[in-house]
Formats: structure tokens, C-alpha cells, sequence
């Protein structure tokens, strides 16, 4: 038997802070591990492996499981530096762990051992497969939803263990209508994979956790197996992880779990945050040990990030610190517009990269993928190499695609790749009448007489057809402006897209961007050169070298760079709308805020747009995010703006000019009503007679407080 050491002379645990070293360092127990964002939680585990190894403990009664494969492999290789005999340690993620299992044992469970493993494309193609062996699509029901939907809801009925009615509800509200299809297809896609001994990536945490739940023996055996379990991310396991863990512990309670409750960005995923706070609970005896030492970023930002998660109601009490002391404060910029942010942005990042910074050490963060529109434009104007993860780009959207294709015809009437996918979008034109279409107005005619020609194409005709022609004749006014033009196309478009594709409502909010991505062009030529001429990616070949990263903050959860930019932190974008009316998801997106100003190591800018374009309402105000506003003074950086941030005279503070607080009947930020303006927030005060207010409809008014008339809403 290998000889034990004293922990002060393990090797394993040199290099550590008290705190990870205590973590380690644990003889056993269960053991739940607070990991504040970029404590090194993946130093501790790789250290705990060793020292467990060092201790005695058989390598192979170890095991480590992670999200990923290849984060599992780099521990383990990290871990056979410090000692070669943790080659033997066994790790993976959940799914293989199960795959492996029920590969020997399913039988027990009615389970064939030569079953199939199937992935997103299989199971799409048999839930297609079902849907027209059950005859559940009408024909001619051009609204039935395709294979993919009805796969991914039923994806989000077990991820999140709800009801197939709630999980369309929730989830595909649009697809109500469809309940009862849904529903027999979910049981032909269950019945198949039975058939035909398939088994997809939801049923191996089932089956298994049912093969584990049913027969004691085969519980007992693995769990005396496996004498010390290591589980990293714990705040990203879901339901079924949480009590697969259980039964492989259930002999035993040697269980360290690693994780962060306030990076648990994933619910839409089906992680449950439960299962971190219940886990003490669960296992009893939990000793709870919080890495707070922070090895990324500078004081100055973890003090914000710190107080932006002090707010959340349910948490693990932390305080992130570090020994690089101070560092510039966060700054908070306030730019009129979607076109004005891309413009800072893009302006500060000119001025790191001539002073020598690396592209690739920059990164802009966003909510969703539509948010980085205006600057994707920006950056590709200026030739500035970028690569956008998460989501999808705006030139590559199929739907933004067909819309802007109505306009880049009449920029250039050459352009047949566009006529042709416009011309697609009608009922019952394929490629071949579509050819045919474009032949006839290009026979006997001039560029400039093909809109003319387009009524009299062949194969065309019905109302829609009769809304084409007038709107392609509507944009061929002179007297059109491009906001014109292009509200005009989101008007057609909006019916065409609900036809088209079943995810409508999310592409119709990604298509009310267009008018707000227009304004300041003074021609369409100049918008679509701009939008359409130059491909995103094109210079990052060309000029070789690294790339500035544009990226969802989801996707960017455990990376870092030296500079970081946050866009649309407005309530409405982060938060977005829907979850301002539920606490659960306001709440992941407190946490989710807290994850994009933890990415920043060095200089972190926040910002908040003041006004943005919607379409039907025009140009309105908007509230800097609530997870911004509530901060304390002092940890913001944010340069005098005017009007906009004419401060409220606060306790011991002299009011300007002799005018006294009570001159000031409502507090700068509060909303008011008008009885001709209409509702609007107030922006700040003129001396003690006038209030500035910004209005929804009718922008910024200087009023005179004697005869507003104004009342609080």
C-alpha cells in the first residue's frame, strides 16, 4: 500500500491558495466547492485528482465527469503532469458514462445491447419519418410543423421533465394549434426508437438513471466501484444528472461537486440551479469551501461584478477580490443610438489595435445575436477583421436574406441571384419557374424595364403576386427614402415569413432591426454596399493575423480577454421584455450580466444606447438596464452628458442657481404623463421653472413646471 503524506508536505497541493487547497486536500465527505468566476476551479480539480492518487486511492475507484470530452481529457493530462498515475483515473462526461453502462446492462431494462446512438439529424429524420407514417400532416397544410420543431419540443418536454402540452405551451406557443399532432407524433418517435433499438442522448440519462433505480445490485456495484466522484459545472446539470449522482453515491458519500450558482445561464437548456443549493441537503455532513480569490480581472472590475450579483435574491455569499489591485474603473457610455454604439465601439477598438493591442485580446458581448447587427456593418466598413459566435450572422440569416433581396434588385436589376430568391418566395414558384420568370424579363428588355416586364412573367399570378408587383413598383419611386423602402419591405414581408418559416415570431423581431439599421444612409446604394456588397469575413483572410471577437454571452461563458464590450445594456435587451414579468428569468439574467463583466481582465465598457427605432412606434427612450442602474456611485466611469444626466440634488448637496429639492416635484428617471405629449421620463431641470422630458412619441421638451400639467405615472 503507497505510503500517505502529511498535506503540508503533498506535493499535489503545492502551488495552491489556502482555499483551493483546502478543497484538495479533503480526506472525503461530500464536498461542494463554490468556484467564483476565474478562481481556478479547474486547477483545484485537477490538484484534487493528484492528491487523491498520492493518497492511496486507486486510481481507477476515480471518477471525473465534466460537460465535455475534450474538458475531461485536459484535466486528466493536466493531472498526469503532477503524477503519472492518474493516466488510470477515469473521466467523461455524463452521457458516455451512461452510454457505457447501458451498453453492458440494458437488457436488464428491455434495452437490446447492439442499440443505436442517434443525434440531432437522426432523430429529426425519424420524427419525419413518423409524422408521414402516421398521416398526421393535411395535405396542402403548408403551417404543419416540420420535423425539427416537433423534435426540439419534445427535446424541451425531457430536458426540462414537463408535460408535453407544457413544453409547447412555454416553449412553441405558436404551435398550439398543433397539440395533438405534436403529442401522436412524440409517441411514434417514443414507439420507433423501441422498434428499431435507437436510443438518443435524452433517453441515456433515462434509461440509465431507470437501470440504476431498478436494480439495486447493479447500484451497489458501481457505486462501490467508483469510491470518489468529481463532478465539474454542477450549477449546469439538470434533474436527472442531479440524481444520477446520487444513485452512483449511494454506497458511499465521497462527492465533490465544482461549480458557480451565479454563472447557472443555461435553463432554456433544462439546467436546474436547485440542484446546487439542494445538493448540502442531499448529501448531509456537505462542508462548503468558496474560492473567492480571483486570477483574471482587476479590483476595479470584479467591485462591479461583485455588486451586480449582491442583488440576487438566491445565492451563495461571495466576494470576489484579487491581488491586482485597482485598475481603471468600468465605464458606462450612454450613445444616442444602435448606430452611435457601433461607432464608439468600433472607434476604441481603432484606437487598441494602433496602440498595439491584439484583435484577438478583444471581445464585444451581447444578449442576442440581433444585437451586434449595427456593429457587424460597422466593423466591416472599416475593413476590421471579426468572428461572431453564437447565434447567427446578419448576412447569413436566410430570412434577412430574402428580404433584403427585394431591395438589392432595385439597387441593381442585374442581380438574378436576388430575383430569384424573391421570386421563390411565391406560392408554388420553384427554381425552373422561377428561371423562366427571370428569362422573360431579361428577353427584349433593359435593366431598367425588368419591374415593368415582372406582371406579365409567366407562371405568376394571385394576389400575392399582384402585392409584389406593387411593392417592387412602390420602391422604384425617386421620391422613396431608404426607411421608406425598407419599411415597406418589412410590411410585405412580414405575411410571406409567417408562410415561410415556422420559427416566424423570432424572425420577425430579428426583421424589425432593418428600419433602425437604415437610418442616417441618404441612399439605398450607400445602405446596401454597407449591408450586402462586402462579406463579413472577407479581410480576415486577407490580412491574416487575429480577429476581434463578437460574441452571445452565453457563448462566451468560461473565456476572457483583455478588453471587453458589453452592448444593449437597456431593460428590454439585458434584461430582454419577457423576462421583466417573470422572476425566474429575470433573475438568469442578473446572472448572465454577472458573466459578461466577468469575462473583462483588464478594461470593461458597458453600453446603453439611449434611444432605439422600432417600427410602428418610431424612436424611443430606453431605460439603462436595472442591473446597471442600482449600482452604487463611484464604480462607473461615465463622462457628463448634458441633458441627459442632469443629477437630482441629493441629501447635503446645494441645489444649483437657489432652487430648493422641493422645486423638483418629480425625481430625474421618473416616468410622466402629458396630456398632449403623452407619457415620457424625466431627463432633468433648467434652473427651478423647466423640466426636461423625453416623450415616446415626440423626443425631448423643455416644459415649464407652472403650466405642464404633468402627473406621475
Amino acid at each position: 500500500m503507497r505510503r500517505t503524506r502529511d498535506d503540508l508536505f503533498s506535493p499535489a497541493l503545492e502551488g495552491l491558495n489556502p482555499a483551493q487547497r483546502l478543497a484538495a486536500g479533503q480526506k472525503g465527505g461530500p464536498v461542494l466547492v463554490i468556484a467564483g468566476a476565474g478562481s481556478g476551479k479547474t486547477r483545484t480539480l485537477v490538484h484534487r485528482v493528484a492528491y487523491l492518487v498520492e493518497q492511496g486511492v486507486e486510481p481507477g475507484r476515480i471518477l471525473l465527469m465534466t460537460f465535455t470530452r475534450r474538458a475531461a481529457a485536459e484535466m486528466l493530462s493536466r493531472a498526469r503532469a503532477l503524477n503519472q498515475d492518474c493516466a488510470r483515473v477515469e473521466g467523461g462526461t455524463f452521457h458516455s458514462l451512461c452510454h457505457r453502462i447501458l451498453r453492458a446492462h440494458g437488457p436488464r431494462i428491455g434495452l437490446d445491447r447492439s442499440f443505436t446512438v442517434i443525434d440531432r439529424g437522426d432523430s429529426e429524420q425519424l420524427v419525419k419519418g413518423v409524422v408521414d407514417e402516421l398521416g398526421l400532416k393535411t395535405r396542402g397544410d403548408k403551417h404543419f410543423p416540420r420535423a425539427r420543431s416537433i423534435h426540439e419540443v419534445i427535446g424541451k418536454s425531457r430536458n426540462l421533465e414537463l408535460s408535453l402540452d407544457d413544453a409547447v405551451e412555454q416553449w412553441a406557443g405558436h404551435l398550439l394549434g398543433y397539440l395533438g399532432e405534436i403529442t401522436q407524433a412524440a409517441e411514434g418517435y417514443t414507439q420507433a426508437k423501441r422498434t428499431q433499438h435507437l436510443v438518443d442522448y435524452d433517453d441515456l440519462l433515462f434509461l440509465a438513471e431507470k437501470l440504476l433505480s431498478e436494480h439495486d445490485d447493479l447500484r451497489q456495484r458501481f457505486s462501490n466501484h467508483w469510491k470518489h466522484l468529481l463532478v465539474d459545472e454542477y450549477q449546469d446539470t439538470n434533474a436527472v444528472q442531479a440524481r444520477l449522482l446520487k444513485l452512483l453515491a449511494s454506497e458511499h458519500d465521497n462527492v465533490m461537486v465544482v461549480g458557480d450558482d451565479a454563472q447557472s445561464i443555461y435553463r432554456f437548456r433544462g439546467a436546474r440551479l436547485d440542484n446546487i443549493f439542494e445538493f448540502p441537503e442531499e448529501f448531509p455532513g456537505t462542508k462548503v469551501i468558496k474560492l473567492e480569490q480571483n486570477y483574471r480581472s482587476t479590483q476595479a472590475i470584479l467591485d462591479l461584478s461583485n455588486e451586480v450579483i449582491s442583488q440576487a435574491w438566491r445565492r451563495y455569499d461571495k466576494k470576489l477580490y484579487t491581488e491586482r489591485l485597482g485598475g481603471k474603473r468600468p465605464s458606462l457610455r450612454r450613445p444616442r443610438d444602435d448606430r452611435g454604439q457601433a461607432r464608439m465601439v468600433a472607434g476604441r477598438i481603432a484606437k487598441l489595435t494602433a496602440a498595439g493591442t491584439k484583435p484577438e485580446e478583444i471581445a464585444v458581448l451581447f444578449r442576442a445575436s440581433r444585437d451586434s447587427y449595427e456593429l457587424e456593418l460597422e466593423l466591416t466598413s472599416s475593413r476590421v477583421p471579426f468572428v461572431k459566435v453564437g447565434g447567427f450572422r446578419f448576412l447569413e440569416a436566410s430570412h434577412i436574406k430574402d428580404a433584403l433581396s427585394h431591395l438589392r434588385v432595385i439597387a441593381n436589376p442585374n442581380d438574378f441571384l436576388s430575383w430569384q430568391r424573391l421570386l421563390m418566395l411565391q406560392p408554388g414558384i420553384g427554381p425552373k419557374k422561377a428561371q423562366a420568370a427571370i428569362r422573360h424579363l431579361v428577353d427584349g428588355a433593359e435593366p431598367e424595364q425588368y419591374l415593368g416586364r415582372l406582371a406579365s412573367a409567366p407562371g405568376m399570378g394571385g394576389n400575392q403576386f399582384r402585392e409584389l408587383v406593387e411593392l417592387m413598383s412602390e420602391l422604384s419611386d425617386p421620391a422613396a427614402t431608404p426607411l421608406n423602402m425598407v419599411e415597406a419591405v418589412a410590411d410585405y414581408f412580414e405575411p410571406v415569413c409567417r408562410e415561410a418559416y415556422e420559427d416566424y415570431p423570432r424572425r420577425l423581431r430579428d426583421l424589425e432591426e432593418l428600419p433602425g439599421l437604415v437610418r442616417g444612409f441618404d441612399s439605398l446604394a450607400e445602405f446596401m454596399a454597407e449591408v450586402v456588397l462586402e462579406p463579413p469575413d472577407t479581410y480576415a483572410e486577407e490580412r491574416g493575423g487575429g480577429r476581434i471577437t463578437l460574441s452571445t454571452v452565453h457563448s462566451a461563458k468560461g473565456l476572457e480577454w483583455p478588453h471587453v464590450f458589453i452592448l444593449w445594456a437597456t431593460d428590454g435587451r439585458l434584461p430582454p421584455l419577457p423576462a421583466l414579468t417573470d422572476p425566474e428569468s429575470l433573475e438568469e439574467e442578473r446572472r448572465l450580466m454577472y458573466v459578461a463583466c466577468t469575462r473583462a481582465a483588464g478594461e470593461l465598457t458597458i453600453l446603453a444606447p439611449k434611444e432605439s427605432y422600432q417600427r410602428g412606434r418610431g424612436v424611443v427612450s430606453n431605460e439603462l438596464s436595472r442591473f446597471i442602474a442600482e449600482l452604487p456611485g463611484g464604480l462607473l466611469e461615465q463622462p457628463p452628458e448634458a441633458v441627459f444626466a442632469v443629477p437630482e440634488a441629493g441629501p447635503g448637496t446645494p441645489a444649483s442657481r437657489g432652487s430648493k429639492r422641493q422645486d423638483r416635484p418629480f425625481p430625474v428617471g421618473s416616468q410622466v404623463s402629458h396630456a398632449t405629449f403623452g407619457d415620457g421620463r424625466v431627463m432633468g431641470y433648467q434652473g427651478s421653472k423647466k423640466i426636461l422630458v423625453h416623450f415616446q412619441r415626440h423626443g425631448l421638451k423643455i416644459l415649464l413646471l407652472e403650466f405642464a400639467n404633468l402627473s406621475k405615472i
